[in-house]
């Protein structure tokens, strides 16, 4: 197999993982459990992470595509998947930022206080927005490596 085909499986397998960090996070955090839901969405930031520094890895060592077969279809799911990962990421980063800000009124054993965390709206906001960015980058980077394996095999 191609070892650039090789590297996307990878990474489509390391967003997947993202994917389930993230839903595991929100599950915790509706289930009041608020130390692993931070543990969760930094697993997620730092399997993102990890994705950006395998990514240089990969371009120094492999190379870039070569798009010069790519119909305007396989441009325009990737243009929509490279949005998605924009909005994650933004989105991700403000819901940490936001998070950070939560360390005092949570405490040193993370527990919620009874009334309403000051910014937790704009906080839940923006960790949906990642959430959503997520989910539809990992659909549309199936789509992209769908278009990848087509034109290898053909």
């Amino acid at each position: 197999m191609d070892p650039k085909l090789l590297y996307w499986c990878a990474a489509l397998v390391n967003l997947g993982v993202i994917v389930g960090c993230v839903a595991r996070g929100v599950g915790h955090i509706r289930a009041g459990e608020v130390r692993r839901h931070r543990t969760m969405m930094l697993s997620a930031a730092g399997l993102v992470l990890l994705f950006f520094v395998s990514y240089a890895a990969k371009v120094v060592a492999l190379g870039k595509e070569d798009r010069s077969l790519w119909t305007g279809l396989d441009h325009t799911i990737l243009y929509v998947h490279e949005t998605c990962v924009a909005a994650m990421l933004l989105a991700g980063v403000l819901a940490v930022w936001r998070a950070w800000r939560f360390r005092h009124a949570l405490g040193p054993d993370l527990a919620l206080p009874a009334e309403p965390l000051a910014g937790g709206r704009f906080h839940r906001r923006a960790g949906w927005t990642a959430v959503v960015g997520a989910v539809l980058a990992f659909v549309t980077a199936a789509g992209v490596l769908a278009g990848m394996f087509a034109r290898a095999g053909g």
